[in-house]
């Protein structure tokens, strides 16, 4: 969308839908998709290991993506346990194949986070619902001796309107302690240092510890036509 829009093509491009997959986005990144491009929007899940064609995807009425229970079983575990936990509940995603022949796959574990939404759809399909993947078991930092998941530090982000959809998270040792800095996006109208305060403060009240954060223009961090690396932890390097 931002190329599209640097390069003034908009109007040259004729796209009414997107579907976007291989990359977890929230609601901020697709309120600017939509926003830039005006089209609709659709999330698809799905594994290399699974094959076509993929696992789910949401319908129009956006709550959840609707998976394919007739292709493919679905449990949520504890990830720590192993436990099956009810339908509601956050956990990890295990899938088992119910048709694939070639390389069919038992109690999968795909260490992606996510519940199965328990409530009816208002489509009125029969089809059941994951919600939106929030991360990844192995996404896990440890700050400080706190557990955190970079979805966490991406819905906090999510309730300041002037941060744009891309952010980067940066963790360090100094001076012989663990140091987690924050960069985010906003326009040129908005006070780089308390906006900073205030992302800062809103971490702290909500998991338990105080980041550097850094606010810098629209454009600065990096882009990336693959899989946009969020997190960069330079503890070990």
């Amino acid at each position: 969308a931002e190329e599209i829009a640097k390069r003034g093509v908009k109007d040259k491009i004729h796209l009414k839908k997107g579907i976007i997959g291989s990359e977890r986005w929230g609601d901020t990144m697709r309120k600017r998709i939509h926003e830039e491009l005006g089209i609709e929007l659709f999330d698809i899940y799905g594994l290399t290991e699974i094959y076509g064609p993929g696992i789910g995807i949401n319908c129009p009425g956006e709550t959840g993506m609707h998976y394919w229970d007739d292709y493919i079983y679905i449990e949520i575990i504890d990830p720590i346990t192993g436990e099956v936990l009810p339908d509601g509940e956050y956990g990890e995603i295990v899938c088992t194949t119910l048709v694939k022949e070639g390389a069919p796959l038992i109690r999968y574990r795909t260490h992606d986070l996510s519940r199965i939404i328990p409530e009816p759809c208002k489509c009125g399909s029969s089809f059941p619902r994951l919600d939106i993947i929030k991360g990844r078991t192995d996404d896990m930092m440890k700050i400080k001796g706190v557990n955190v998941f970079p979805s966490q530090i991406e819905e906090i982000l999510q309730t300041f309107p002037e941060v744009s959809s891309e952010y980067q998270i940066r963790i360090s040792h100094l001076d012989g302690r663990d140091t987690l800095r924050i960069y985010v996006e906003t326009s040129g109208h908005t006070d780089f240092a308390d906006l900073s305060g205030r992302i800062a403060s809103k971490v702290k009240s909500k998991i338990g510890f105080t980041p550097l954060v850094k606010v810098v223009e629209l454009g600065v961090l990096p882009r990336s036509e693959k899989k946009t690396k969020r997190v960069i932890d330079e503890r070990y390097e």
